[in-house]
């Protein structure tokens, strides 16, 4: 049986389903993995508390607890760097929100993890968008390992697919809808909603955000596209050099003007090159699919992306639970795999 020491940075809606997962999934993954998940502490903004006892500090045990809101026992005196020194190596889990100007606070929980010899695995896109050549070389100096799929679409396995399945193959293009809030609107639009009553429906449901604008502008996608790019192509694309269009305001009547030429509009997102010797391309907008397109048929809050490869044909993948606990899923998804790749 081996111990995984987890640190969890970030308590929002994904800390919290993480939280919430890793209680459910305790037994099961010591049973099916041989992995004994200790969960050590939480760290968020008003402090940390700490799930279990360390050699120097004592605190009780609230793996239990259902209500950690309400215990009085976050302790702003204890720091991240605290607690990668306490204990032994394991994996820090960050969940803090996405800034894709500055990339913090990741950038600094991932670089100051990886310096002290912890793994990362991260739903948080910004650090890896903005700085990935950097935490890339400090991870490999160290033999260490930084896992995204919590940031590249969630429960939809688009990482694993572009690094491991499709092993040998040469990828010519991917595109993907990433972007589960664009696309119930969408979908809800061609149901008969306007905009405004389809994006305040999915905020009703917990599908979209009180604040919409990374989602609905494009950047949600265009950040994912370009981190399954860098990863799965070995490409270095910036942020910055995406064409970027998202759906904000988008008219009825545009909506139904595709619905009227037989075509499926959807937010999507593409990277492709004009040739083997061009530059790989990031690029994001509305797209009118044909019916029998492989990604046509994804409607809701699902997701789903395409990889075109040279041996292998077109291989898709669609769904991928579009919330905080399909995150969460992908999160501990990820922990499990850097360990059973060691045994």
């Amino acid at each position: 049986m081996e111990k995984v020491n987890i640190i969890l940075v970030g308590f929002g809606r994904v800390g919290r389903a993480f939280f919430d997962l890793v209680k459910e999934k305790y037994d099961y993954c010591r049973k099916k993995y041989d992995l004994h998940l200790e969960l050590r502490s939480i760290i968020r903004k008003k402090g940390t508390i700490l799930l279990s006892s360390t050699r120097k500090i004592l605190s009780p045990a609230y793996f239990a607890t259902e209500d950690l809101d309400n215990l009085a026992d976050w302790v702003s005196a204890i720091t991240l760097e605290d607690l990668l020194e306490e204990f032994d190596k394991g994996v820090v889990v960050d969940c803090t929100p996405t800034d894709i100007v500055t990339g913090d606070p990741s950038f600094t929980i991932m670089k100051e993890s990886l310096e002290k010899g912890w793994h990362v695995v991260t739903a948080s896109k910004g650090a890896l968008v903005l700085k990935s050549a950097e935490l890339r070389e400090l991870a490999q100096a160290r033999n260490l390992m930084i896992r995204a799929s919590g940031a590249t679409a969630a429960a939809l396995p688009t990482l694993d697919v572009g690094l491991f399945s499709l092993a040998g193959a040469e990828i010519l293009a991917i595109e993907g809808i990433l972007n589960g809030t664009s696309n119930y609107i969408l979908t809800r639009m061609a149901e008969g909603l306007t905009y405004k009553k389809a994006l305040e429906e999915a905020q009703h449901k917990g599908i979209a955000e009180p604040n919409p604008a990374y989602d609905v502008e494009g950047w949600d996608t265009a950040a994912k596209m370009v981190l399954i790019a860098n990863q799965v192509l070995g490409t270095d694309i910036k942020l910055s050099e995406v064409t970027v269009r998202g759906i904000k305001g988008i008219s009825r009547e545009v909506v139904e003007k595709a619905l009227r030429v037989g075509k499926i509009l959807k937010l999507f997102g593409k990277c492709y090159r004009e040739n083997y010797e061009a530059p790989w391309k990031v690029e994001v907008g509305l797209a009118l699919l044909d019916q029998n397109h492989p990604l046509s048929k994804v409607n809701g809050s699902n997701k789903g992306i395409i990889f075109y490869t040279d041996t292998m044909g077109w291989i898709s993948v669609i769904g991928g639970k579009s919330d905080p606990r399909g995150a969460a899923a992908a999160l501990l998804k990820d922990i499990i795999n850097i360990y059973r790749k060691k045994q």
